[in-house]
């Protein structure tokens, strides 16, 4: 495997695959075995009050056949790299917090890639200062199966190459918990927290960092999704070029003033997720099975682009 090798393969994949498209065999096949596989329903659906049934074949009208995600940029650390530690941090994520090696014994590097959505979609969101667009909310949800589908292809195809890998996203150990009691299995994990965080993996990895609003602005914007594999394919390491956690950010407050829930800190970086899921939830009930809101991610000056300090 090679950098190039890699990049072929993902820019291939957004080409290619079945699952980038809305209305695809692929993108609503909700079978019980492929929801099995990627955790779709479980981390995706059931969180929301919604099930794999709810899905069917549908007339998407105009937006049949829309695209998801364009094509995915990538960075590589070493698996020991410190800022993973710091992860355990409490005032961070927590001692709940997968390292590397707890996902792959062998593990020497890990790569993080960042999804940009259509630009289309990231327009459609602009439009309405409350409602998401619908073009948002099939991406999120719809476009769940690509995302996961790009982190097993990426594993799958070291795997190919001789190398052991892992997807956390995929793999049935990964742990996301919303809000209310925990689910039988995920009580270790406090509330709105995973054992593996794939936007604090990305911030050490040289991905990109945090915004104010938590948000994740990468080298292309802030306007996308997140997944990341970890493998014993011993590789230089990228070199970040910032040196904080907020290194992208320019502290402009925009993606704060444009929450609808007005979820965010007044005195602090962050959010409340509380408040935060609590109007996704609402959308939910509007949209059901979908959901998603995106306002912290669109029409923000670093929708497409950095914006340091």
């Amino acid at each position: 495997m090679t950098r190039e090798k890699l990049q072929e393969l993902i820019d291939e994949f957004c080409d290619t695959s079945e699952y980038n498209c809305l209305g695809s065999p692929g993108s609503t096949d909700m079978s019980s075995e492929s929801t099995k596989i990627n955790n779709y329903a479980r981390d995706n659906l059931s969180n929301r009050g919604a099930n794999p049934e709810m899905f069917k074949k549908e007339d998407f009208g105009e937006h049949d056949g829309m695209r998801f995600f364009e094509r995915s940029i990538f960075s590589i650390c070493r698996a020991d790299e410190p800022g993973f530690l710091n992860i355990k941090k409490p005032e961070v994520v927590g001692e709940h917090h997968f390292l590397p090696n707890d996902w792959l014994p062998e593990a020497k590097t890990v790569i993080s890639f960042f999804l940009p959505y259509n630009r289309s979609t990231v327009e459609a969101n602009k439009t309405d200062p409350i409602e998401p667009a619908i073009q948002w909310l099939y991406t999120r949800v719809d476009g769940q199966r690509y995302l996961l589908a790009l982190g097993a292809r990426i594993r799958d195809a070291l795997i190919e190459e001789g190398y052991k890998s892992v997807a956390p996203y995929t793999d049935e150990r990964f742990i996301m918990r919303v809000g209310g009691p925990p689910k039988p299995g995920t009580e270790s994990i406090p509330a709105f927290s995973t054992n593996w965080s794939e936007r604090h993996v990305g911030v050490v990895t040289g991905l990109g960092t945090f915004g104010m609003s938590t948000n994740f602005i990468s080298r292309v914007g802030c306007a996308g999704r997140l997944i990341s594999v970890v493998t014993d394919w011993d590789i230089e390491p990228d070199e970040r070029d910032y040196d904080d956690w907020l290194g992208y950010c320019n502290r402009c407050g925009a993606c704060i003033r444009k929450c609808p829930a007005q979820a965010h800190f007044k005195d602090r970086v962050g959010k409340d997720h509380a408040v935060c899921s609590a109007f996704i939830g609402k959308t939910c009930e509007k949209y059901t099975p979908r959901y998603g809101c995106g306002k912290c991610q669109s029409g923000i000056p670093c929708e497409y682009e950095p914006r340091r300090p």
